[in-house]
């Protein structure tokens, strides 16, 4: 007597097994990889701190005006002050990391030989003040220069205000570069 069931080869059932094999394989590892993924994420960046990596910052609201990167030279006028004659302001560079370090140059000139020059930089919280040393020229017009550490963040507010002093008095110029209102 014949069967009216067709019954499958040993190639198709071979190949059943194999194709179900591969589904199960492919579903284990997408598993996997999705459940481990933040896992993976989480261990590369706690090495990348371990390592001496800053934290990363979160971006502030609202955004800071962006700074051009390197050195940027501000021409300036003495608005009229009895003492020296400031002509410009050079900061190297304008947008230094905290932590790091900034040159400030200034050229000043006056009748009566300059006693004293320095650079009053407010960030954040707070004004640091930066004395600047005569590096060339003389006492009647040279350059100055004077070199800081960064000490926090400058986001919101960064005015240095560069102060020359002389017999004949005292200039005092700001240099707005970021201010929030």
């Amino acid at each position: 007597m014949k069967s009216s069931s067709k019954k499958a080869t040993n190639g198709q059932v071979t190949s059943a097994i194999i194709a179900i094999a591969v589904i199960i394989g492919a579903t284990a590892f997408a598993w996997y990889w999705i459940e481990n993924k933040s896992t993976l994420q989480q261990e590369t960046q706690t090495q990348e701190l371990s390592q001496g990596e800053p934290t990363p910052i979160p971006t502030p609201t609202p955004t800071p005006t962006k700074l051009i990167h390197g050195k940027d030279t501000y021409s300036v006028g003495g608005g009229g002050s009895t003492g020296p004659s400031i002509s410009e302001v050079s900061f190297d560079p304008l947008d230094p990391a905290i932590g790091g370090t900034q040159i400030i140059t200034v050229k000043i000139s006056d009748t009566s030989p300059v006693t004293s020059a320095q650079v009053n930089v407010r960030t954040d919280t707070k004004t640091t003040p930066v004395k600047l040393t005569r590096i060339s020229g003389t006492d009647l017009g040279g350059i100055w220069e004077g070199r800081w550490v960064i000490p926090e963040s400058y986001l919101y507010n960064y005015i240095p205000t560069v102060v020359a002093t002389s017999d004949r008095g005292e200039t005092s110029i700001p240099i707005t570069i970021r201010e929030r209102k």
